[in-house]
């Protein structure tokens, strides 16, 4: 003869039980992460190019620089992207305007 013996759970313990089972362990944080932002001058300087203004804006590029391009053999600076994609539209027209040193 079977003998059956009725096991009655409480919710909270049954709650608990479940809970635990996905209480899987914690990876170990991962370090911070630092970054070092150079600012336009470290990356050129005015002594790196052969023009004093930006040709596009007529930014000094002393200000900085952002961006360069050899054009005609010289090396222009540009105070951003925008300036430097306007002269590659027209650098012939442009060119005049860099104030070589």
């Amino acid at each position: 003869m079977k003998i059956f013996i009725p096991i009655s759970i409480h919710p909270l313990l049954l709650g608990l039980f479940l809970a635990s089972c996905h209480d899987h362990p914690k990876p170990e944080s991962a370090p911070a992460i630092t970054f070092k932002t150079d600012s336009v001058k470290e990356k050129f300087t005015a002594a790196m190019v052969d023009n004093k203004l930006d040709p596009n804006c007529g930014m000094p590029v002393t200000a900085g620089i952002a961006d360069t391009i050899h054009y005609d053999g010289k090396i222009y600076g540009f105070c951003s992207e925008e300036c430097k994609q306007a002269f590659l539209k027209n650098p012939v027209a442009l060119a005049k305007n860099a104030q070589l040193k």
